[in-house]
């Protein structure tokens, strides 16, 4: 039997069921403020690890010297790791765009409509084909104005090399996978990896990215109690 829906609590209340179960909250007001701007269950997950562990798992309970205001601080650290991990990692998708771009419009200005231009990968399965139905719906849902330009003078076909600008991060990848061998070492030679390399870090840092535009937890501590 599943069990019900958790009871509603206000501000008030969530902070005094802190307080009873161990959490120091020195200004009961900043608290409720800091609650009002955080969702509870948000901040819950910065406080998981102060929570005591008991034989079958963490009791609600916290251990001693566990406060609020430790609590926020190591929110607002993740806050400002996730927003300088997001601008790191744009200059490097960026750079992967213009490459992967650039690279397969040597073969063709649509290499990425045909397959059969591709490597090996774009045959097998039918990996080639969800790509193509992701492709054309991140197409149609585009509002940039290059997308707009292309439909009105060449019918919509997007060059492959402005097709990678509506691409997410995954579908680059995936683009990058289905790409020559010889066109994987190039641009990952430029990176000083090798090609299953890239694509792994590629895997990786997409992964990240989606951690920091999702605002999830980045920073993760160990309790060492």
């Amino acid at each position: 039997m599943t069990a019900p829906v958790k009871a509603y609590k206000t501000y008030t209340e969530q902070v005094d069921l802190l307080a009873s179960r161990g959490m120091g909250i020195a200004d009961r007001e900043a608290a409720i403020q800091q609650l009002q701007h955080i969702n509870y269950y948000r901040l819950s997950g910065y406080w998981y690890s102060f929570r005591r562990q008991g034989p079958a798992g963490r009791d609600d309970s916290f251990y001693t010297g566990t406060t609020f205001a430790d609590v926020v601080r190591l929110y607002s650290f993740d806050a400002s790791l996730r927003t300088a991990t997001f601008a790191s990692l744009t200059p490097i998708e960026l750079a992967l765009r213009a490459l992967l771009g650039h690279a397969l419009g040597t073969i063709d200005e649509c290499a990425h409509l045909k397959p059969a231009l591709l490597g090996p990968r774009a045959g097998q399965g039918t990996s080639y084909v969800t790509w193509m139905q992701r492709y054309k719906k991140s197409l149609a849902d585009s509002k940039e104005d290059f997308v707009k330009h292309h439909h009105a003078k060449y019918g919509g076909t997007l060059p492959v090399w402005a097709a990678v600008e509506i691409l997410d991060w995954g579908a680059l990848t995936y683009l990058y996978g289905f790409s020559p061998r010889q066109i994987q070492d190039d641009i990952a030679d430029t990176f000083g990896l090798t090609a299953p390399q890239l694509e792994s870090w590629m895997k990786s840092l997409n992964v990240l990215r989606n951690i920091c535009a999702h605002h999830g937890r980045l920073f993760l501590i160990r309790s060492t109690h």
